[in-house]
């Protein structure tokens, strides 16, 4: 009787303990749902912040990516250096032959990718989607433009990927209202001074047939570069912001040996 019992409360406490299992696992997918985390306030009240962070999320990976291949987000004429594709900014299969520059409107050619890119993935537009169901969500009236309204551009500046936005939002509380139709977002990242030194790289490239980063560096402490010379005669430079440790990674086949000649 004793043995029956004491399988009994064994079972019992195996139940018990399953149910509690369950309830925690319940708890923690549910609780999302049943009770959203909410913005801050200080947030709703700032458009530009709110709908900065958002687009930030999205546009950092995308600016990571295209540095990291050289200024491309597709596949093109590239060649793989540590799993990854990078593209040729400047190139020739020509022996002796100066190389021809990829991309002469470097800058520009970054910054129309990087606008298509968030434009085929609805970035902006969601983002401020976002913001009014967050708004709404504290209590504020929200008008925001329709899709056809929006205007957004992208461009580089020292220091920053600027994403300004042109959309009208009204956000109203009481007595108390909000009207922006300007919005200038930013991404903190160093790719206008990546793109400017890759430019320059090129250039030095075409015209003395080399790149002396050692000399560079001396003068200009806020970089580190390096150059990997592969066995078809492309050059690998890695340009990399001491501060940040962030990089920008591209190719060069310039004034190439023919074959068999080493």
């Amino acid at each position: 009787m004793n043995n029956k019992n004491k399988k009994g409360q064994v079972t019992l406490f195996i139940i018990i303990a399953i149910i509690i299992v369950a309830v925690v696992v319940l708890a923690f997918v549910l609780a999302p749902r049943l009770f959203p985390k909410k913005v801050p306030v200080a947030k709703i009240a700032d458009p530009e912040a709110y709908i900065g962070d958002c687009i930030n999320l999205a546009l950092e990976p995308m600016v990571e990516t295209l540095a990291s291949q050289g200024g491309y987000l597709e596949l093109g004429n590239c060649i793989f250096y540590k799993d990854v594709c990078r593209h040729y900014l400047c190139y020739t299969t020509m022996p002796y032959t100066a190389c021809v520059n990829q991309e002469p409107l470097l800058k520009e050619k970054v910054e129309s990718i990087l606008k298509t890119k968030l434009q085929q993935d609805n970035v902006v537009m969601n983002c401020i989607n976002s913001f009014q169901n967050a708004a709404t969500q504290q209590g504020y009236e929200v008008s925001v433009c329709a899709p056809n309204q929006l205007k957004f551009s992208v461009n580089l500046t020292e220091g920053k990927v600027n994403v300004p936005i042109t959309c009208a939002i009204t956000l109203a509380k009481g007595d108390d209202v909000k009207r922006v139709e300007k919005l200038q977002p930013y991404l903190r990242w160093p790719l206008f001074e990546f793109v400017m030194l890759a430019k320059e790289i090129i250039n030095e490239e075409i015209t003395n047939t080399d790149f002396d980063p050692v000399a560079y560096m001396l003068r200009h402490y806020w970089v580190e570069i390096e150059k990997f010379r592969t066995s078809d005669d492309s050059k690998i430079y890695t340009l990399r912001e001491r501060a940040s440790s962030k990089e920008f990674v591209f190719a060069v086949r310039n004034y190439v040996l023919p074959p068999g000649v080493m």
